[in-house]
């Protein structure tokens, strides 16, 4: 079996909530929408996040929320090259740097142009930090752009996820991992693997459950991963926080931690 280590889910998970939201939608356009995720990462024992803010004008985008979508899976294509929100929306200047602050420090992220986003990201080296800590954001807004906003929230916790092995084909895969608290919380797993035989990645099971502990995948999903040459899995805590901003828009904070960990 290949088991990834996989880029963290957050933007990408937005972006296709994103581009599916647009087809059909009536709704005003140029509805301001902003988003900062911090994503654990691995250094050494400990771990660091490089978080990123995106800023946009939108139309027909609901707010993706961590427990929008308990107890769902969905089969789709996979690609490792993710969606993005500026291929669908153009972005807004929030202002010149955004201020972050996790226990005892502070950093700011500055705005790049990566793709056809404009991402506020670190200068430097990812930022040492505990999954769980507090966070509190801070971003200036500019006249014209992304309304100014500022907000405090709690990063995701550790995810510890039972190992499952080889799965059999049989009525359902059980999952069992530490439970968090949030009472809002989603883990969410996504099951990668090959369909028709193929060595690459190519189809994707989006699995979504509250964070109290256990769930289990009916065989309907799981039997065509199980039997794939090639496959791999992940699984994210996800925590949100949105707040309304000026514009009849929102700001949606995600932070995530995954399993395996990058």
């Amino acid at each position: 079996m290949i088991r990834q280590r996989l880029v963290p889910l957050a933007l990408a998970a937005v972006a296709t909530i994103a581009v599916a939201c647009v087809e059909g939608s009536t709704s005003v356009t140029g509805v301001p929408f902003g988003f900062v995720t911090i994503a654990a990462q691995r250094s050494g024992a400990a771990y660091i996040t490089s978080p990123v803010g995106t800023f946009y004008s939108t139309s027909g985008l609901g707010t993706p929320t961590a427990s929008s979508s308990w107890d769902s899976c969905r089969v789709g294509t996979y690609s490792s090259a993710p969606a993005s929100l500026g291929d669908v929306f153009p972005s807004l200047d929030a202002g010149a740097a955004i201020e972050v602050r996790l226990p005892g420090r502070v950093d700011s992220l500055f705005p790049a142009v990566v793709g056809n986003d404009v991402q506020y990201r670190l200068r430097g080296a990812g930022v040492p930090y505990v999954p769980g800590d507090s966070v509190s954001v801070v971003v200036p807004g500019r006249a014209g752009g992304y309304p100014a906003v500022s907000f405090k929230a709690k990063t995701a916790e550790v995810l510890t996820v039972v190992d499952f092995g080889e799965v059999p084909v049989g009525p359902r895969l059980d999952l069992h991992w530490n439970p968090g608290h949030d009472a809002n919380g989603t883990v969410a797993f996504a099951f990668r693997y090959g369909a028709l035989a193929a060595d690459t990645l190519n189809t994707q099971i989006s699995c979504q459950f509250r964070d109290d502990g256990t769930d289990s995948i009916p065989s309907k999903y799981i039997a065509s991963w199980a039997s794939a040459k090639t496959k791999s899995w992940v699984a994210t805590r996800v925590r949100t926080h949105v707040v309304p901003v000026a514009g009849s828009g929102f700001f949606d904070f995600i932070s995530t931690f995954d399993v395996p960990t990058p």
